[in-house]
């Protein structure tokens, strides 16, 4: 019997660390998230594959892996159980998407391009009981002709 009660307030103890701390890091990461996207909002996003113009172009990938935390774990396996939308994982996946297009406008920003064409976005789910979700984002950067020409030399 002590051994149950030993698990229980085991499990009760991580459940709620893992609450506390995962909900106050997913915050910190949404707020750096939301400013990051202000400041390279002047980098446009285009899912369109080809341009018909002379315009010079780079590839640009990027690639995020975000883990959720043992609370949104036990939670999603609860909804999982009953049934529904797992909104834990939406949380996680919507930041991993984000992240990795941020990632791509940096690297858009150091080249000097101020457009991004042909965005696309692949997510895996990694780990035996989904732990961890994957993206992985390409586009290609379109340089205005004088950083094309930098580049070319």
């Amino acid at each position: 019997m002590e051994g149950l009660i030993f698990k229980v307030v085991v499990f009760l103890f991580l459940f709620f660390i893992g609450w506390g701390f995962g909900r106050h890091i997913e915050r910190s990461h949404l707020q750096a998230l939301d400013e990051k996207e202000r400041r390279l909002s002047y980098i446009r996003l285009d899912t369109s594959r080809f341009k018909t113009s002379d315009s010079h172009g780079q590839l640009l990938i990027s690639n995020v892996v975000i883990s959720h935390d043992y609370f949104k774990m036990v939670w999603a396996a609860i909804h999982n159980f009953f049934g529904g939308r797992l909104l834990t994982y939406e949380s996680v996946t919507e930041r991993a998407r984000r992240e990795a297009i941020i990632r791509l406008k940096l690297q858009a920003e150091q080249l000097g391009a101020t457009q991004l064409l042909g965005l696309r976005l692949n997510t895996t789910e990694i780990g035996m009981q989904g732990g961890m979700v994957e993206v992985f984002a390409y586009a290609t950067a379109i340089l205005p002709e004088t950083a094309a020409r930098e580049q070319a030399y």
